[in-house]
């Protein structure tokens, strides 16, 4: 079986993760195999998992969920054209080329979430910012950088960036 995750942001722009492993973990933690620094992404947000011919994706605790064709999931088994919301980022599973029609665009608008910012501590607005910029994350999700961290195997290396702005700035992000 060849699986890719096909990874798409708001703006249509898109790039391949194949699929090498049996566990790829998803989060903002360095640690992670894919890495999405950003605070509405939990530490280890989920893991997709191959095993015995079928892919399954679980949810480890995060907390704004993992859905599964706009449904909140605690685990579920994947088929090929399935889409996963993680925070901002929408991935749509294909299994052995299927489906091969894939339009990210489309991808994002059928498979993206709202997404809930983290408050700190019980911060809210501009404190809550202010918390998360400390801490690392990126506030205003404005240009983001996701990376594969882990393992050298090279099983996923992706370096995607979630400009929403549009301007290609950096947008004074803190370093990786």
């Amino acid at each position: 079986m060849d699986a890719t995750l096909l990874i798409v942001k708001e703006n249509g722009s898109s790039q391949e993760i194949v699929l090498r492993k049996s566990r790829l973990v998803v989060g903002r933690e360095a640690g992670c195999e894919l890495r999405i620094p950003l605070p509405s992404v939990s530490r280890q947000h989920c893991e997709f998992v191959i095993e015995d011919g079928s892919i399954t994706v679980r949810d480890m605790g995060s907390s704004n969920g993992t859905f599964v064709n706009k449904e909140r999931v605690e685990e579920a088994e994947l088929s090929a054209g399935d889409l996963i919301a993680v925070g901002p980022a929408v991935f749509a599973l294909v299994i052995d080329s299927e489906p091969s029609d894939l339009d990210p665009e489309d991808v994002y608008a059928r498979g993206g979430v709202e997404v809930k910012p983290k408050t700190h501590a019980g911060l809210s607005g501009n404190a809550a910012e202010a918390a998360a910029k400390l801490a690392g994350g990126a506030p205003d999700d404005s240009d983001i950088d996701m990376m594969a961290g882990g393992d050298s195997d090279d099983s996923s290396l992706l370096d995607f960036d979630f400009d929403f702005d549009g301007d290609d700035e950096d947008d004074d992000q803190p370093a990786l």
